[in-house]
């Protein structure tokens, strides 16, 4: 049985590792500007929390002291994650996860705002990344609301030129 749950362990790291590696290179790359406009680029350096805030959500969503409210929260998510059908398409390089992004940091931030103290305690211990996951949530959240009006046409624009 241990032998098991070390095997789903190993999957699990490796999938977060090329996920990170994945979103890294996309970073290092900055030709997605050119594509999609320059709102993209504020949102690269987020990007690299992605597989940080998968992994936390998974943590909250084994945790037995976290709500069934709040179970369906990240739940919601994941089948957003999971989905094939997304409001930026995946196959547009780093785009395509800046609205996995958004979705998630979304109900992340529905989730720190009306749980108790306790679970933002667990929060806050099972947060991988560097920065601390409060700010991160709050900085995306002000970013989405300036650059709300920007990503329509941003969209629009690549497909334009797409067809060309």
């Amino acid at each position: 049985m241990g032998n098991s749950i070390k095997k789903k362990e190993k999957k699990y790291q490796d999938f977060y590792q090329k996920l990170r590696e994945k979103i890294g290179k996309w970073a290092k790359e900055d030709k997605l500007n050119k594509k999609t406009g320059k709102w993209t680029d504020k949102f690269v350096q987020y990007l690299l929390i992605l597989p940080d805030i998968v992994h936390l959500m998974i943590k909250l969503l084994v945790d037995k002291e976290v709500s069934p409210l709040t179970k369906s929260y990240i739940l919601m998510a994941f089948v957003y994650l999971i989905s094939p059908i997304d409001i930026i398409p995946d196959f547009i390089p780093v785009a395509g996860f800046v609205d996995d992004l958004l979705v998630s940091i979304i109900i992340l931030n529905k989730i720190i705002n009306t749980v108790d103290t306790q679970i933002l305690y667990k929060i806050k211990t099972y947060w991988a990344g560097e920065d601390d996951i409060f700010v991160k949530v709050k900085e995306i959240t002000s970013l989405i609301n300036d650059l709300s009006s920007q990503i329509p046409k941003s969209i629009l624009n690549f497909m334009k030129k797409k067809k060309s």
